[in-house]
């Protein structure tokens, strides 16, 4: 939002919302799986349930590395463009065009040829 990114900020802001709403989703389904399996009287279903718990929880993980990813982005593009913002304002428009040089200087005892890169 400082800037002035207003579309960027909203899909970085519904990113993160969606995926701390689906790991809370996936927290309380392994939840209630997990206590499912704790309650069933025949082995079979309760490994059913277990299965469940499992499925949620690596789900659940694996959505919390995502959040942890779309954070690191959103902050390292942040800083990024803050730091970015007043390079307009810096760069004047007058540009020299990109040109090659080639210069040799010396003295009695030696010299040196030097080439040079403007861009």
């Amino acid at each position: 939002m400082y800037n002035s990114k207003y579309l960027k900020a909203v899909v970085i802001f519904a990113s993160e919302t969606a995926l701390l709403g689906m790991i809370y989703h996936e927290s309380r389904e392994a939840s209630k799986a997990y206590d499912a399996h704790l309650e069933a009287s025949d082995i079979t279903v309760a490994e059913k349930f277990y299965e469940e718990y499992e499925t949620h929880f690596e789900r659940r993980e694996s959505l919390i590395w995502w959040t942890a990813g779309v954070v690191l982005f959103s902050l390292a593009d942040a800083y990024v463009d803050a730091n970015l913002i007043t390079f307009e304002e810096e760069f004047d428009g007058t540009r020299e065009e990109p040109r090659i040089s080639l210069k040799a200087r010396g003295s009695p005892q030696g010299g040196f040829i030097s080439l040079q890169y403007v861009f």
